[in-house]
């Protein structure tokens, strides 16, 4: 659709307003016209790189001990018990023996950089400190104790790897690597001081080696990343070689990087590794003139915009550090196969913590984020391995980006993805953001895979997400504009599972879900090519999302026996609800815009604080009046009749959401939004903190949203409202 059409859609359907919000910077950064991997792994290199998430290699096999002749045994002799460097351990002296780089196989070499006798001082001291106090991989977790011969070893393995280092630049050993092999990074703070040298928008590259993306914009090439690898990045890991210019004009099929450009992997199977007790004890580090000590201090100056940017490096393992102080992104990889980040931390990097952009078969795990002004964690441009799978992925319908067992937290979003196909968030702590997830379509220009779909969202806590970051004293400063006390906001998304998640002292809304019309998204229309299995497209009416939709067997309101509030709320300012409560009510349990045709959209097998599903508040209560009950959530038999739910339209929160459109600051968009002579019906509160679940206050705030949306219905603006959503469902507003 031309932008001209697009605009006289908007007008009727109230939702641009998230392209201020879910959305936020993924507009802000350009990537280059971007493609799929190709799933199967390369053989062209042994092991083979890509087609799986990469396996870790343990920290020890990184280090062997040498071999020794073995002595001849008299008769009745005792066997003398094997030996590490004359030292005494678990009660007995072992004789000498050394631990020298491990050659696991031909292939790979093993490098180590270190800050000379500083960081086995800094190892020794971290180790010590967790066998005697202990500590916290994610603030959500309990505390951990090396034991006694855990913490032997590792001071062991430690000091043979400073006897192998030869480097004190993590980029130095980066660009000594080749094919599977291994960077080691011993305890200290890398400033990188050779790459923070090199200028932004070297003139090597800049403009010769940009390429236009699909709205003509100039962006990077792969060649001028390669070639100028600290005009952006602190760190930065070419995966594949140059071998040939990008297209002209970039394809609309975005399944395979063009042959053209696709050179033969030269640091594919890369991993790198700290060698500390805790991601913390290695920080690579973009940031300057800190705000206070520890590694959570806060840069008030960035050195560069990408903290570790991997690209085109198939089977990339990151274990064991922490990346802070990125302008905008902390770990960037873009067109990879087969990724592993373990025990990873992302702190202060002011737009997202992680950005992967069509990346596949990628594992985050164990990790901790925070300080990001859009998202802490964020797969965009997910491939298409959900409901619009293709041929190109035999193996789909699959998960092709797990994120699992970490703490995303204290950021404008925890989790946030344009175009998150097929992405699995499970078994996760989000709490103390303004929202905790955000998923959406509009962003399309520039984010392949259109529209979002088969996100799975399970077996998580999602709590306190009560942030207020849009207050003059928030240390983080937002990027996006998203409703303060909101667990989940689906911006457009189809055939999403939420499930089995624990949403408690949400102060606004447990989750949202809204529809996004084919005109809203960015204006441009979709990036390449569409799929089929669009659940909302079986009909012509220019509405792809948002439909399929189910949220099941979540316990709202409810608090996990036992669970304490990290401290981390408590360091920021979140607002949150007392320990030991057995029941901690969310504002509004299950929020959804009725867009009329939007269908398949089901909420069952969800208990409330009473443990029943009767306690359970859906689909917006303050837009009913007083006495009158809320708008029916659809249950479609218990999810077995989706097909049963169809929007039926709810002109009031289509002029609520108009309202939040413009914006934390009241940016001036009810113009090209609203129809003429439409005032301020209903009000926005989304960036102003919401009061305290069944508060007097709240209470009072849900009867005059009440009031005025009684109102404003009966208003000839909201009749000229109504007949352009209907028109859009329709078909006739096209």
């Amino acid at each position: 659709m031309g932008k001209a059409r697009a605009k006289g859609l908007l007008v009727g359907t109230g939702l641009m307003m998230l392209c201020l919000l879910a959305a936020g910077t993924a507009l802000a950064h350009l990537e280059r016209p971007s493609y799929w991997p190709d799933p199967s792994a390369d053989r062209s290199i042994s092991p083979a790189a890509g087609g799986g998430v990469p396996s870790a290699r343990s920290l020890s096999s990184a280090v062997v001990r040498t071999a020794q002749r073995p002595r001849s045994r008299r008769r009745g002799s005792r066997r003398r018990p094997p030996v590490f460097a004359g030292r005494v351990f678990a009660g007995r002296r072992r004789t000498s023996a050394f631990l020298t780089a491990a050659k696991t196989s031909p292939r790979t070499h093993v490098r180590v950089v270190c800050q000379g006798s500083q960081s086995l001082s800094l190892a020794r001291a971290s180790i010590t400190q967790a066998r005697t106090q202990g500590f916290r991989l994610r603030p959500s977790q309990l505390v951990t104790k090396l034991t006694r011969a855990q913490a032997d070893r590792l001071v062991r393995i430690n000091e043979a790897l400073r006897k192998m280092c030869r480097f004190s630049s993590i980029q130095a050993a980066i660009n000594a690597s080749g094919n599977n092999d291994r960077i080691v990074i011993m305890p200290g703070t890398y400033t990188e001081p050779a790459a923070r040298s090199k200028p932004e928008n070297d003139p090597r590259c800049n403009p010769s080696l940009q390429q236009k993306d699909a709205s003509g914009d100039p962006t990077p090439s792969f060649e001028y990343q390669v070639t100028c690898p600290h005009d952006q990045n602190l760190l930065y890991v070419a995966g594949r070689a140059v071998v040939g210019k990008p297209l002209a004009e970039p394809r609309s099929d975005r399944r395979g990087i063009p042959k053209q450009e696709l050179g033969a992997c030269v640091r594919c199977n890369l991993q790198i590794e700290g060698s500390g007790p805790k991601p913390e004890d290695v920080i690579v580090d973009a940031g300057d003139k800190y705000q206070g000590s520890g590694p959570e201090a806060k840069p008030l100056e960035h050195a560069k915009d990408v903290v570790l940017r991997v690209d085109r490096g198939d089977g990339f393992v990151g274990r064991n550090f922490l990346m802070r102080g990125g302008a905008e992104h902390g770990f960037y990889t873009e067109e990879t196969d087969g990724v592993l980040l373990d025990k990873t931390k992302f702190f202060w990097n002011a737009d997202y913590g992680h950005l992967a952009f069509t990346s596949d078969h990628q594992r985050v795990q164990n990790c901790d984020g925070m300080g990001a002004g859009d998202a802490a964690i964020y797969p965009g441009a997910a491939p298409e391995t959900g409901s619009q799978s293709t041929s190109f992925y035999p193996d789909a319908p699959r998960a092709n980006t797990v994120v699992t067992q970490c703490d995303m937290r204290n950021s404008a979003l925890g989790y946030s993805g344009s175009m998150g196909n097929a992405v699995r968030i499970t078994g996760n702590h989000i709490y103390g953001n303004a929202t905790g997830i955000a998923s959406d379509t509009l962003s399309s220009a520039g984010h392949p895979g259109f529209p979002a779909d088969s996100a799975e969202v399970d077996n998580n806590f999602i709590y306190a997400n009560n942030f207020n970051v849009y207050g003059q004293n928030s240390p983080v400063k937002p990027l996006v504009g998203v409703p303060i006390g909101t667990g989940i906001i689906y911006a457009g998304m189809n055939d999403a599972k939420v499930h089995d998640n624990w949403f408690f002292d949400n102060w606004r809304d447990g989750t949202m879900l809204f529809s996004v019309p084919d005109a809203l998204t960015s204006f441009g229309g979709p990036e390449g090519d569409v799929f089929p299995g669009v659940s909302c497209a079986t009909q012509s009416t220019g509405l792809s999302t948002s439909c399929g939709n189910r949220q099941f067997n979540n316990k709202m309101g409810q608090v996990p026996a036992g669970f304490q509030f990290p401290d981390a709320l408590d360091r920021y300012g979140v607002p949150h609800g007392e320990n030991g409560r057995a029941t901690l009510s969310n504002g509004n349990d299950f929020w959804w815009d009725e867009f009329p045709s939007n269908r398949a959209n089901c909420w069952f097998g969800n208990t409330g604080p009473d443990g029943t599903a009767a306690s359970v508040t859906p689909s917006g209560l303050f837009m009913r009046g007083p006495n009158l009950p809320p708008n029916p959530i659809p249950d479609c038999a218990g999810g077995t009749n989706p097909d049963s739910s169809v929007g039926t339209g709810d002109v009031a929160k289509e002029a609520y959401l108009i309202d939040c459109g413009e914006g934390p600051s009241g940016s001036p968009v009810r113009g090209v939004l609203a129809p003429p002579g439409q005032g301020d019906p209903i009000g926005c509160d989304w960036f102003t903190p919401p009061p305290r679940p069944g508060s007097a206050e709240a209470a009072r705030q849900n009867r005059a949203f009440a009031r005025a949306a009684q109102e404003y219905e009966k208003t000839p603006e909201a009749e000229r409202l109504r007949q352009r959503m209907d028109a859009l469902a329709s078909g006739a507003g096209g």
